[in-house]
């Protein structure tokens, strides 16, 4: 009768442990990179929103500074127009 050994040996329990051990390890692993990744993303569009925003503040200032004033005159030679009933009536 030939004997051989069993599932149940030190050896082949201690490498099936570490497969697992490492297939464990692999998908924690995995699983950390993943939240990395996001919180990485969640930073990145954070900052860019900022960054936008402050933008549209200086554009919103710059165009306020930047934009000529017009100086009412007595006779620019402008025509106004006023909305009636009867349609539109233009006045110098």
């Amino acid at each position: 009768m030939t004997e051989t050994l069993g599932q149940n040996d030190m050896s082949h329990r201690l490498a099936a442990g570490l497969q697992r051990f490492g297939a464990m390890l692999g998908k924690v692993g995995f699983g950390l990179f993943l939240l990395a990744a996001a919180i990485a993303a969640l930073v990145a569009s954070a900052f860019i929103g900022l960054m936008l925003a402050i933008a549209a503040v200086f554009l919103t200032f710059a165009h306020s500074v930047m934009r000529p004033r017009r100086k009412a005159k007595a006779d620019d030679g402008t025509l106004e127009a006023r909305q009636t009933a009867d349609g539109w009536i233009i006045e110098t």
